[in-house]
């Protein structure tokens, strides 16, 4: 979606887009990282929990 959105731009802007393939391939594996990392960290914990404290907490 970043890819498009600045090919769109600049193609409304009538400016020359310049992208690095070396950034814009890896940016998807780079989100799927983080994005993995950030939710999995508060499953595990969820996942510790019993669901009866759960619900009384």
């Amino acid at each position: 979606m970043g890819l498009l959105t600045v090919l769109g731009v600049a193609v409304l802007k009538r400016w020359t887009a310049l992208l690095n393939p070396t950034l814009v391939l890896p940016a998807p594996l780079l989100g799927l990282v983080v994005g993995a990392l950030a939710g999995g960290y508060p499953a595990i914990r969820a996942a510790r929990i019993e669901p009866l404290e759960a619900l009384r907490r």
